[in-house]
C-alpha cells in the first residue's frame, strides 16, 4: 500500500502538469488518487473503470488491512468519479453492491479483440502435440482462476480419456503449490506447467487444443474466452462473471466454480459430442463481432462525451470490518 501511494502520488503531480486535457480516465484503485487530485486541479471530468473490486475477490469479504485499504480507496475514486466503466454486467452489480453506487452512473463495455490479428496459420511444435484429446488453461495460476479445480478434475477426465493431456500456460503465486498438487496427484505425465510463454507459443498451444477451459471462480471478463473464441476452440468455463455472460448455452458449457467433479463432466460431454462442441464453438466465434475495437471505442468515446464535472460527496475514512455483502 506505500508503495503504490507513493506512485499514485508522482502520477497525480505528473498529470497535474498536462495542459489541453478535457478528461481525465483513471483505470482501477492503484491510480484512484492520483486521478481524482489530478481531474479537481485541472478542473476536468473523471472517468473510472473498475476492472475488479477487492471484495469481489474475496467473496464479498475484506479479510486483513491491505484488503480494507484497497476498498477504501476504490471508494474514493468510485464517488469522485463523474462516470464509471466496468467491463461486464456482473462487474455493474458488484460495484453497485459494494460501494452503494446508483446503477444509472455505471456503463457496461466489454473488453476487445482484434480477431485479425490471429487468421495466419501457425506452426505447432512436436510437443504441444502430445497427448489426446489436448486441453489447455490460460491464465494466471492463482486461485480465482480455479487452478487447482482444472488439476483436481483431471482423473474424473483420465477416466473416459485416458490420453488427455492438460496444459496450463501462465505463472502466478500458486505455481508452485500447483506444480505440488500434480505431483500429489501423479498427473505429471498428463499435466504439463508451460509457464510463461511467448505470442507464437501461445498461439501454438490454442491451435493445438481440443478444448480450452477456463473453470474461474472470480472473473470480471474473462478475455481468454475471446481469445479462445477467435482461434476456434472449444470453450468451458466458470459460472460466474463475465465468463458466463459471453459462454451462454449456445457458445459453449460451463461449470460450478470449484466443483472438479463438475468441471470433468463438463469437458468429457464436450469431448463425447463432437457435433454440439462443434456448433457451440463456431456460435461463440461469430459473437465476436460484438467485441471489436471499433465499437468499443465509439461506446468510450460516448461516455466522455455525456459525463460532466459535477459535486461529489466527502471521503470516506473507513473500510467496513464486516462483510461487504
Amino acid at each position: 500500500l506505500t508503495w503504490v501511494g507513493s506512485l499514485d502520488a508522482r502520477i497525480g503531480q505528473a498529470a497535474r502538469a498536462v495542459t489541453g486535457a478535457d478528461v481525465l480516465h483513471a483505470h482501477d484503485w492503484v491510480v484512484g488518487r492520483a486521478g481524482s487530485t489530478a481531474a479537481t486541479h485541472l478542473g476536468v471530468t473523471l472517468i473510472a473503470t473498475v476492472h475488479a473490486t477487492e471484495a469481489g475477490r474475496h467473496n464479498g469479504w475484506l479479510p486483513d488491512d491491505v484488503a480494507r485499504g484497497v476498498h477504501l480507496v476504490e471508494q474514493w475514486l468510485v464517488d469522485e468519479a463523474d462516470g464509471l466503466i466496468v467491463c461486464s454486467s456482473s462487474m455493474a452489480e458488484e460495484v453497485v453492491r459494494g460501494h452503494h453506487v446508483d446503477r444509472s452512473r455505471i456503463t457496461v463495455i466489454p473488453n476487445g479483440i482484434d480477431p485479425a490479428a490471429r487468421t495466419e496459420p501457425v506452426r505447432v511444435p512436436a510437443d504441444l502435440l502430445d497427448g489426446s484429446p489436448r486441453i489447455s488453461f490460460v491464465g494466471r495460476l492463482e486461485w480465482e482462476k480455479g487452478v487447482f479445480t482444472a488439476v483436481d478434475a483431471m482423473p474424473h477426465v483420465l477416466r473416459a480419456n485416458p490420453q488427455a493431456r492438460l496444459r496450463m500456460v501462465g505463472t502466478g503465486g500458486k505455481s508452485q503449490e500447483v506444480a505440488d498438487r500434480i505431483a500429489a496427484a501423479g498427473l505429471q505425465s498428463h499435466v504439463s506447467l508451460l509457464g510463461h510463454v511467448d505470442e507464437a507459443t501461445l498461439q501454438a498451444v490454442y491451435a493445438s487444443s481440443d478444448l480450452l477451459i477456463a473453470p474461474s471462480s472470480y472473473e470480471p471478463f474473462g478475455i481468454v474466452a475471446l481469445e479462445g473464441a477467435a482461434a476456434g476452440v472449444p470453450l468451458v468455463v466458470g459460472d460466474t462473471g463475465g465468463l458466463a455472460e459471453f459462454v451462454t448455452d449456445d457458445r459453449g458449457r460451463r461449470c460450478r466454480p470449484g466443483d472438479p467433479q463438475d468441471l470433468a463432466d463438463q469437458i468429457n460431454a464436450a469431448l463425447s459430442d463432437p457435433v454440439g462442441t462443434a456448433r457451440r464453438r463456431d456460435a461463440a466465434t461469430a459473437a465476436l463481432r460484438h467485441y471489436r475495437w471499433s465499437d468499443i471505442a465509439a461506446r468510450t468515446d460516448q461516455v466522455y462525451r455525456t459525463c460532466t464535472r459535477g459535486p461529489h460527496p466527502q471521503r470516506a475514512t473507513a473500510a467496513p470490518r464486516h462483510p461487504v455483502w
